[in-house]
């Protein structure tokens, strides 16, 4: 994967906004209405977590628990799929269609191939959720796809566990792994290097210019996530990082774009 990342360097001026959950912010995230939209919007780079249910099948769902999303009790992980994939993950919003199940991981693989960029958190610390995401995306043509950080038919696979990106390097070798944490410390990039991890991502209210630029030394990519507001994507922005999570990606671009537009 390293081989790959100066083809990325030229992308490093490009800031890149990732639909977070797919455009949450006017559709229920993680759900196929969501992901398309961001997709309409312009926005081909989305992001999406992923855990396993009860008869290892993996689905689409951030939360371990339905009932933020669902308004049903209970875990994902003592439910087996035939329980959960006629509810509806509509997270509070006010609608009256039945678009919004949780989908399976392999379904979506194959509605988004080359058309999207997949950003692929692994979710939960389930000692079988790599191998499992992995041969799914084995399975759906996905692996060794050789596109550029944010280019479309790419994918990055991330998450805030440690052991979780270790456990998925060991059985991919080529795909773009990601690391979610607070902060950057040399510390943390000396694991990157050692694990073989191509991004590290920080919070954006914690991203600064002088991290990404040790980062960029040792030939490791900066992206952010957490972007709570305005100041939080500037924050992000002047860093100089590749890019971040967003759940509002229409009103990041426009800040994005004034933001350029009164520098030059």
């Amino acid at each position: 994967m390293k081989d790959n990342l100066m083809k990325d360097n030229l992308m490093k001026n490009e800031f890149q906004i990732i639909a977070h959950r797919g455009f949450s912010e006017l559709a229920p995230e993680n759900t196929y209405p969501a992901f398309d939209l961001a997709i309409k919007s312009g926005f081909h780079n989305f992001e999406f977590d992923v855990q396993l249910t009860k008869d290892h099948i993996p689905v689409v769902i951030h939360d371990f628990d339905l009932y933020r999303t669902t308004g049903i009790e209970g875990l994902i992980s003592e439910k087996n799929f035939k329980e959960i994939e006629n509810l509806q993950a509509k997270n509070n919003f006010k609608l009256d269609d039945g678009k919004y199940s949780i989908p399976k991981l392999d379904d979506l693989l194959r509605k988004y191939s080359g058309i999207s960029n997949l950003h692929l958190e692994l979710k939960s610390r389930d000692q079988e959720l790599a191998e499992i995401v992995f041969q799914s995306l084995r399975d759906n043509g996905w692996l060794n796809s050789k596109k550029s950080i944010y280019e479309p038919g790419g994918i990055t696979i991330s998450s805030f566990f440690l052991e979780q990106i270790i456990r998925y390097r060991k059985l991919d070798q080529n795909e773009r792994t990601a690391w979610l944490l607070e902060k950057i410390t040399e510390y943390d990039l000396e694991i990157c290097t050692d694990q073989k991890i191509d991004l590290i991502c920080p919070r954006a209210k914690f991203s600064n210019i002088n991290d990404v630029n040790i980062a960029k030394e040792k030939n490791i990519l900066v992206r952010n996530w957490g972007v709570s507001n305005k100041e939080d994507l500037l924050k992000a922005i002047d860093s100089e990082s590749t890019g971040t999570t967003l759940d509002w990606p229409l009103k990041g671009k426009d800040i994005l774009e004034n933001h350029e537009n009164n520098k030059s």
